[in-house]
């Protein structure tokens, strides 16, 4: 065919005019500009005068053998050959026709809501002509396997089926006659092309850098060819979250219009890093927060585990990252980084201040600050590392809910239930994943057993979010004594109920009546039971863990205490982290262990018994949740404590008529009794409390299995002996009036 055929041989002129409509019309064109460029070259390298190949031609040569004449052409210096067929300024012209086709539709189809997939990644990735036009050789062995043959016949090697760097400049310079603009970048792997688009190879050893490959990447190609998955290999890393608009319940709004000024004023910048932090609990909302804020742009966020990337090696880390980046854009989201786990730091004197997890983090935090314009990071706690990045660095708390806020979320998932929504809300301290969990589940275990959802599916829901929380530090007690069960004073109960009480209206006191806005900070509720042993003050909190649906775990003081400075602290600091997560009432049996008045400075060890009681102090007010201490010697609490309990309630030995129906309610019903038991006589004459009654009645059970019948008088005489004799007293017969003269007789 004749040269100023050649455009209107591969292209349609009356179509430039026309718009693009599907992901492969503008890859045919742009194969087939490729085509011409080929076309020219091998015509220019083996074709007669004023004729060139037709486009079926091109590729074809049976023998890749290169000919004695060729070397002697590529060796010898250009003044002493002649140069065969060289590019002619009328084919150039040709071409450059077919690029402004090209163009001319792409313009057009913009105009009518149509982006070529292969024109937004050269726009986004910011590629000059040189890497778009090496983009495109990479992509046409993936787009047609007919140009495996042509690359293989360019190179004179049947294995190098895939263009090559040295290819690319070769060809771009032929069809141009100028030179590659970023020729040294594409060759060193600086360019945005092999960074991000490229597949990472292994090179050989015995290749040159300008014989390197150009194989995009799998995800890449899957985008240009018409799919938008995310590669198998971040998947464990990366989740694609879009802003569910049916689904949202309003809460913090104001930090939501604070971050979403700030997004769109250094979102799209050109150049630096703005870094949003939002801290707080696991599921307090985070990423709806930043999802939201995305969809304004209409955008959504990639959430990334940072964990999961912090146990590469930094190079796999780096790599993963780039990866990333081209994710998010090909994706049009925000990457948001989440952090999950705490770095350790070092308390030794003699190490550094930063521990090698702490180092990693701050290279890795420092190269994503140079990858990205924009990024949400999603912690547990305020990152100090983050500020010496050189980004800017906006951090924002989001605490736990209010009751009111807790209520909404509550509302929105149990609306219809009928439920006495506002009392989970006053009695759960839930974030609004574990309020929309325990829905859920709620609903299941309703189903199970086939009714209605009520008050106990829910409390047994909101219970399964909170069983092991507090590991070592804690045993779970289960709670199932109610009021009934409880034999104390009225007055003593009366105080219990107000503790509920307060739990109960906790959302109208605190925040309907204005009271939170003074209490910046100890808003739980601390209380102490104290008296003697036995007197019902593990029952009494046992019984008020059941009536509000709470957990009942007994702090375990010998996993808190360490003989190694600083580790005490830090167990406290973990128990009570943990505990702000979940649902239960944090019960520390013989407080006085732990909540001892501080003593004098002496010696060293006393120094640090003393700070770490300040530390627990302080750790106790900031819980926002329920708290009992129990002490047999109340003189013992530290008077900074008591100031920071509300409730005080002492737990006396019962009177006669409260020591009767401690008798009464502790033997069981179904007890074999052989004999009418003077239950009277024995609540009048002993003082004793309730654990040491139902040790008593118990002994006297086992005493007449023995025997092979029913419990008798007799049997609890001996029970009540044994139970004395514990305490250095013995009692005798006379000390049971008439009944130990049975016994005598």
């Amino acid at each position: 065919m004749n040269i100023d055929e050649l455009y209107s041989s591969f292209f349609r002129s009356e179509e430039a005019t026309v718009p693009y409509k599907s992901v492969t019309e503008p890859l045919k064109d742009l194969t087939a500009l490729l085509d011409m460029c080929f076309t020219v070259v091998i015509s220019a390298r083996g074709a007669k005068s004023g004729k060139l190949l037709s486009p079926g031609e091109a590729g074809y040569m049976p023998d890749l053998t290169v000919s004695p004449e060729e070397i002697e052409g590529v060796l010898l210096p250009k003044s002493s050959y002649t140069v065969p067929g060289e590019i002619t300024s009328s084919a150039r012209e040709q071409i450059l026709t077919a690029q402004r086709h090209i163009g001319s539709r792409l313009g057009i189809s913009e105009k009518a809501g149509f982006r070529s997939r292969f024109e937004f990644v050269r726009e986004e990735f910011l590629l000059d002509e040189f890497e778009s036009f090496a983009m495109l050789l990479a992509l046409s062995s993936e787009y047609d396997r007919k140009y495996e043959g042509i690359f293989a016949w360019m190179h004179n090697n049947s294995s190098d089926i895939c263009a090559t760097k040295w290819l690319a400049v070769r060809l771009f310079e032929a069809v141009t006659g100028r030179e590659a603009p970023s020729r040294a970048a594409v060759l060193t792997d600086s360019s945005p092309l092999c960074r991000f688009l490229c597949s990472r190879e292994l090179k050989k050893r015995d290749r040159s850098a300008a014989s390197g490959r150009l194989v995009l990447s799998k995800r890449v190609t899957a985008f240009l060819l018409g799919r938008n998955e995310t590669e198998m290999r971040l998947r464990d890393y990366c989740t694609l979250r879009t802003f569910d608009k049916t689904a949202y319940v309003p809460f913090r709004e104001d930090i939501a219009d604070r971050l979403l000024v700030l997004f769109m004023r250094r979102a799209f910048r050109p150049k630096g890093c703005f870094i949003a932090e939002l801290y707080g609990p696991d599921g307090i909302g985070r990423t709806t927060l930043a999802s939201k804020v995305a969809s304004v742009a209409g955008m959504s966020v990639l959430r990334i585990n940072l964990d999961g990337l912090m146990a590469l090696s930094r190079e796999e880390r780096y790599s993963c990252l780039d990866m990333i980046y081209t994710e998010t854009v090909l994706l049009n989201a925000v990457p948001c980084f989440v952090k999950k786990k705490t770095a350790q730091v070092s308390y030794d004197e003699d190490e550094p201040a930063l521990s090698e997890d702490k180092s990693e983090l701050a290279a890795t935090a420092g190269y994503i600050s140079g990858l990205f314009r924009f990024i949400f990071w999603l912690s547990a706690e305020k990152e100090p590392i983050l500020s010496e990045t050189g980004a800017e660095v906006l951090s924002t708390e989001l605490p736990m809910l209010t009751a009111n806020e807790r209520f909404l979320f509550w509302n929105a998932s149990m609306g219809q239930s009928g439920l006495d929504l506002r009392s989970y809300a006053n009695r759960y301290i839930l974030t609004p994943s574990s309020i929309q969990r325990s829905a859920v589940l709620a609903g299941a275990i309703a189903a199970s057993e086939k009714s209605p959802v009520i008050d106990s599916h829910v409390t047994r829901a909101v219970q399964q979010h909170s069983v092991n929380q507090l590991g070592s530090y804690a045993t779970r007690i289960n709670a199932v004594f109610t009021w009934d069960d409880l034999v104390v004073s009225d007055e003593q109960k009366r105080r219990m109920k107000m503790i509920c009480d307060q739990v109960r209206y906790r959302s109208v006191v605190s925040e309907d009546w204005g009271f939170r806005k003074g209490s910046p900070y100890g808003r739980g509720l601390c209380s102490l039971f104290y008296g003697s042993p036995g007197t019902g003050k593990t029952m009494a909190a046992q019984v008020m863990a059941n009536e509000l649906g709470l957990d009942l775990y007994r702090i375990d003081i010998s996993q808190l205490s360490s003989k190694y400075i600083g580790e005490t602290q830090k167990n406290i600091s973990r128990l009570f982290d943990k505990a702000k997560n979940i649902n239960a009432m944090l019960f520390f049996d013989e407080a006085d262990a732990m909540f001892a008045k501080r003593s004098e400075v002496k010696d060293s060890n006393d120094r640090y018994a003393n700070a770490d009681t300040a530390f627990l102090l302080q750790k106790l007010e900031d819980h926002e949740g329920i708290t009992v201490l129990a002490t047999n010697y109340v003189n013992n609490i530290d008077d900074a404590f008591k100031r920071r309990i509300r409730f005080m309630i002492n737990f006396v030995f019962p009177e006669p008529a409260v020591r009767l129906q401690l008798w009464r309610k502790i033997l069981p019903k179904e007890a074999r009794t052989d004999e009418p038991l003077d239950l009277e006589f024995f609540a009048d004459r002993f003082e004793l409390s309730g654990s040491n009654i139902k040790e008593i009645l118990t002994n006297a059970a086992y005493l007449a299995a023995s025997e092979g019948c029913g419990i008798m008088n007799r049997h609890i005489i001996e029970a009540v002996k044994l139970n004395f004799s514990k305490y250095g007293k013995i009692l005798t017969n006379t000390d049971f009036d008439y009944l130990g003269r049975q016994e005598e007789m």
